[in-house]
C-alpha cells in the first residue's frame, strides 16, 4: 500500500482530541493512518472503489474475485485492521515503560529537556505511534518526576553494588561550575567495576583548609562504612596533602594518594621549563596563533595540510589537559613542511598582514632550521612522559606503575642529569609507603629490584609497619612473619628459572596473589590483596567534571546544582542500569578536565 497524508482524507484536525472529520461522510476518524485506513474500509460511506481498492490489504487482482472470496476477504481483513489496530492503543503500564525509556534516552545523550516540546518532535513521535503522542512526558516532567525516579533507582542499584564490595577507593577533586560555584565531587573504584559516581557537594561557603577537606572526606567514607575502603586518591595540592594526614590518624587502615597522572604532568612541565625549550614552545605558540588567528593564512594552511593527509590541525596547549602540550608541539612538527610551504609560496601576502613585524617574526621562525631542529628535540624530551601519563590515568591503573614508571623515565634521561634530578624529585614527592610495596608485590618489578638502593632498605619495614594497619589487631610476631615472608618472596622471583619466570612473570599482581602467593606466602597475602586494589590517580574525578560541563553548559547553565548532580549521576553510573549500552556519549577518548581546578597545582 502507497504512504499518503492523513490530510487528505481527514480535516477540522483536533489535536487535544487527536482526531479529524473525514472530508467524504464528515464522520469522526482519529488522526492515524491506521484509523483512516480502517475508516475507508469498512465504515465509510462515502469511500470510492478506488479508495478502497488502495487501503486493502490484498492485491488489486484479488478484489474482482468471487462474491464469496469478497466475503470471506473481508473478514481475514477486518481481523488484520483490528490486530493494526490495536497495536496503537497502549495501557497505562505500556505508557510508563516508554516513558522511562524516553527519559533515559535524554539521560544517556546529555540532549536538551526542551526537545520535548518541540513540534518537530511530537511530530516524529506521533508518526511511531498517535496514542503515546497524547501521553507523551513533557520538558518539566524529564527534569523533574521522571528524573527523580530514575535516580532513586540508580541510587539503588548503587547502594546494592557497594554493600557487596570491598577494598574500595573513594576518588575526589573540586572545581568551579559555569556559575562560579565551588564543587567538590567523590567517585568510587570498586574491584572488577567501573568507576562510580557518588556524590557532589557545593563548599562553597566552606574555607577550603586541610581540616574541612579531610572532614568531607570522612564524611563520605562513614557513610558507607570505613571498613569498605582501602584507599583514597586526590590530587596533589599542598591542602590535600595536609588533610591526608587527618584521614590516615582517623583510619590507620586507610591510605591516602595523591594522583599521579598529575604529578606526572607537572612534571612535563619541569622538563619542558628549560632555557631551550621555553624559547621553543613561545616561538611556536607564536606560529599556530599566526596560522589561526588569520583567516586567510588559516584556510590556505588548511587546504595544503588536507592535500597533504596530515589528520590533525594546530592548537595551543592548555594548561589543564595533560596531554596537550606533547600534542601540541607533535602536530605542529607533523605540519612542518606544509608550512614551509605555505611561507614559500605565499611569502609576499602573509608579509603583509598587519602588524608586519609579527608576521616578519613568524616567517623567520617557519623558515629557520634551528627552530624545528629544538621543536624535535622537545618533542622527544616529552614524548615519552605524556605517553605514561596515558598509562596512569586509565581507570584500573594499579599502584605499582607509579614506582616502575618514574623508575624508567629516570633511566630515560641517563644522559641528562638534570632531567634525573626533576624525575626523582617529582617521585620522592608523590612516594609513599603504599607505592614501594605495590611495585614490590608484583613478581617482575621484585624481580628486577629496586631502582634506586635506597629503596631497598625500608621495604621490610614498610610490610611490617601496613600490616600492622590494615588489621590492627594483627599479633607482633605475625608482623613479623609478614617480614620474614617479604624477604622470601624477593628471594624466589629473584631466583626463578627462566622457564618458571616466564609464566609467572606474564601474570598481574593480583593473579599471582590470587593463584600462587596465597598459600606460598599467606601472611604476606594479607596486604598483598587490599594493595593490589588501589588506583594511582584521580582521572575517574577529572572525567566527572568533563560530564558536569558538558551537562551544565553556557547553554544550560540555569539548571540547578541538584538537577545536574542527578544527571551527572545517571549518566555515569548508567552502566549499573543498562546491561546492553555502556558508551561514552559525552566525552572525547582521553579528555579530562578543561576547566577551571579549584587548588594550584604544586610546583
Amino acid at each position: 500500500m502507497s504512504s499518503f497524508k492523513i490530510s487528505e482524507y481527514l480535516n477540522d484536525r483536533d489535536k487535544k482530541k487527536n482526531q479529524g472529520t473525514c472530508r467524504a461522510c464528515l464522520k469522526e476518524v482519529a488522526w492515524s493512518r491506521c484509523r483512516v485506513e480502517s475508516h475507508k474500509r469498512m465504515n465509510c460511506p462515502a469511500a470510492t472503489d478506488e479508495e478502497k481498492r488502495k487501503f486493502s490489504k490484498r492485491p488489486a487482482s484479488a478484489l474482482n474475485s468471487s462474491n464469496q472470496s469478497e466475503l470471506n476477504s473481508s473478514f481475514v481483513s477486518t481481523q488484520s485492521i483490528e490486530i493494526e489496530c490495536s497495536s496503537c492503543n497502549l495501557s497505562d503500564g505500556d505508557i510508563k515503560n516508554i516513558n522511562v525509556k524516553l527519559a533515559n534516552f535524554f539521560y544517556r545523550t546529555g540532549i536538551s529537556f526542551r526537545l520535548a516540546d518541540s513540534e518537530a518532535f511530537k511530530d516524529f513521535i506521533s508518526s511511531l505511534n498517535p496514542s503515546y503522542a497524547a501521553s507523551m512526558p513533557s520538558a518539566k516532567m524529564l527534569s523533574g518526576s521522571l528524573l527523580d525516579q530514575q535516580y532513586v533507582k540508580c541510587s539503588n542499584r548503587l547502594e546494592e553494588t557497594l554493600a557487596a564490595a570491598q577494598n574500595l577507593t573513594l576518588v575526589t577533586d573540586g572545581w568551579t561550575n559555569i556559575r562560579g560555584d565551588h564543587l567538590v565531587n567523590f567517585c568510587i573504584k570498586a574491584p572488577e567495576l567501573q568507576p562510580l559516581f557518588y556524590k557532589s557537594i557545593n563548599t562553597s561557603g566552606i574555607s577550603q583548609n586541610s581540616q574541612a577537606v579531610a572532614a568531607a572526606i570522612i564524611e563520605v567514607i562513614e557513610e558507607l562504612g570505613s571498613e569498605k575502603f582501602c584507599c583514597v586518591v586526590t590530587d596533589n595540592a599542598p591542602v590535600m596533602k595536609a588533610a591526608w594526614r587527618h584521614i590516615e590518624e582517623r583510619f590507620p587502615h586507610i591510605s591516602a594518594n595523591g594522583c599521579t597522572a598529575h604529578c606526572m604532568s607537572l612534571l612535563l612541565k619541569d622538563l619542558s621549563n628549560t632555557p631551550e625549550h621555553a624559547k621553543t614552545i613561545k616561538d611556536s605558540e607564536k606560529v599556530i596563533k599566526f596560522v589561526n588567528n588569520h583567516h586567510i593564512v588559516k584556510a590556505k594552511y588548511e587546504a595544503m595540510r588536507i592535500s597533504a593527509k596530515i589528520p590533525r590541525t594546530l592548537s595551543l596547549s592548555v594548561s589543564t589537559r595533560w596531554f596537550s602540550l606533547f600534542n601540541s608541539m607533535n602536530d605542529l612538527l607533523f605540519s612542518k613542511y606544509v608550512l614551509i610551504q605555505l611561507a614559500d609560496e605565499e611569502n609576499d601576502l602573509l608579509a603583509e598582514i598587519a602588524p608586519k613585524t609579527t608576521s616578519a617574526a613568524v616567517l623567520s621562525v617557519i623558515k629557520s632550521n634551528t627552530f624545528w631542529a629544538s621543536l624535535a628535540k622537545l618533542v622527544k624530551d616529552i614524548e615519552f612522559p605524556a605517553n605514561i601519563i596515558g598509562k596512569f590515568e586509565a581507570d584500573n591503573a594499579p599502584l605499582s606503575n607509579v614506582y616502575h614508571y618514574f623508575g624508567e623515565l629516570y633511566n630515560h634521561f641517563e644522559h641528562d642529569k638534570i632531567a634525573q634530578t626533576k624525575v626523582k624529585k617529582r617521585l620522592d614527592f608523590l612516594y609513599t609507603e603504599c607505592i614501594g610495596l605495590a611495585y614490590m608485590l608484583t613478581p617482575k618489578f621484585a624481580a628486577q629490584g629496586f631502582y634506586f638502593a635506597e629503596d631497598k632498605i625500608d621495604i621490610v619495614g614498610s610490610a611490617e609497619n601496613f600490616a600492622s594497619k590494615i588489621v590492627p589487631d594483627i599479633a607482633e610476631d605475625t608482623a613479623e612473619e609478614v617480614g620474614r615472608e617479604m624477604i622470601a618472596y624477593v628471594g624466589k622471583m629473584s631466583s626463578l628459572t627462566e622457564f618458571r619466570g616466564q609464566t609467572i612473570f606474564k601474570m598481574s599482581a593480583k593473579e599471582y596473589w590470587n593463584i600462587i602467593g596465597h598459600l606460598e606466602f599467606p601472611s604476606l597475602y594479607k596486604i598483598a590483596k587490599t594493595i593490589n586494589e588501589m588506583i594511582c590517580s584521580s582521572a575517574t574525578a577529572e572525567r566527572a567534571w568533563s560530564t558536569f560541563r558538558f551537562i551544565h553548559s553556557r547553554l544550560r547553565n540555569r539548571l540547578t546544582n541538584d538537577r545536574v548532580k542527578k544527571l551527572v549521576f545517571i549518566y555515569t553510573n548508567c552502566a549499573l542500569l543498562d546491561e546492553n549500552d555502556k558508551n561514552d556519549y559525552i566525552l572525547e577518548d582521553g579528555a579530562v578536565l578543561d576547566g577551571n581546578e579549584c587548588e594550584e597545582p604544586v610546583e
